[in-house]
């Protein structure tokens, strides 16, 4: 009998021992989850909104020959994972062309000098829609030159961490409720934006297709022209 009760209160004491060993790994354990917590609560998201506005602005404004009367971003929602940084930014902008004269404008530019250099070879019909296209493009440059336009745009912004937010190094996306595409990044507070051509690159491109457009373009015009005359001598 004795060393039946000797037996169960020897499990006692194992019992109690597991028991304590259980509650000192429970309470490492519980120290080890709470951790992340604590490191979470020292980001200060005063700062992360600054850093993620601050970023969308400079891209959103970042585009040549744009001259930026005002801006403003506002964040419609900011993501802390393990640091790593997600926002969703609102900017808006009011803007003007910055040139100084109408030809400058790299596409307008393409389109003038391919006409100055095939007039020679064009039929009088195909140099008035040259020259009436140009035209219109002109005029268009120097009202944007002139009227400031507003613009707003919608931007994902994500960093791998607090420390390159800092340092000005995001991934930026356009985030519509259509696109949902890579934009660009900023570097170093450097904006890059992969959709936004060079200036050579923009009269390059005006200058290859401005033949095709106005080849396009020459019966149309001559129909248009046709159907005028016609409504003009039946009210005779």
């Amino acid at each position: 009998m004795r060393n039946v009760r000797f037996s169960r209160d020897g499990w006692k004491v194992m019992l109690v021992t597991v028991t304590v060993a259980m509650v000192k790994i429970t309470g490492m354990f519980a120290l080890g989850v709470r951790e992340p917590k604590v490191a979470k609560a020292e980001v200060d998201e005063t700062e992360v909104e600054a850093l993620v506005k601050k970023a969308a602005l400079i891209f959103d404004t970042a585009v040549p020959h744009d001259k930026t009367l005002s801006s403003s971003a506002t964040v419609a929602e900011l993501n802390i994972i393990d640091n790593g940084i997600e926002a969703i930014v609102n900017t808006e902008q009011t803007f003007v062309l910055g040139y100084k004269n109408p030809y400058d404008e790299p596409y307008l530019k393409g389109k003038t000098r391919w006409l100055a250099k095939n007039e020679s070879k064009l039929t009088t019909e195909e140099i008035n829609v040259a020259e009436t296209e140009i035209k219109i493009h002109e005029d268009w440059v120097k009202w944007e030159m002139e009227v400031p336009f507003g613009s707003s745009a919608t931007y994902k912004l994500t960093a791998a961490n607090l420390q390159e937010a800092r340092n000005g190094n995001f991934t930026v996306y356009l985030w519509t409720d259509i696109d949902r595409v890579k934009n660009g990044t900023v570097q170093n507070w450097i904006p890059n934006n992969i959709f936004i051509p060079t200036d050579e690159e923009a009269t390059n491109k005006a200058y290859e297709t401005f033949g095709d457009y106005v080849k396009q373009l020459t019966p149309i015009y001559a129909e248009a022209e046709q159907t005028a005359i016609e409504r003009f001598d039946s009210k005779d």
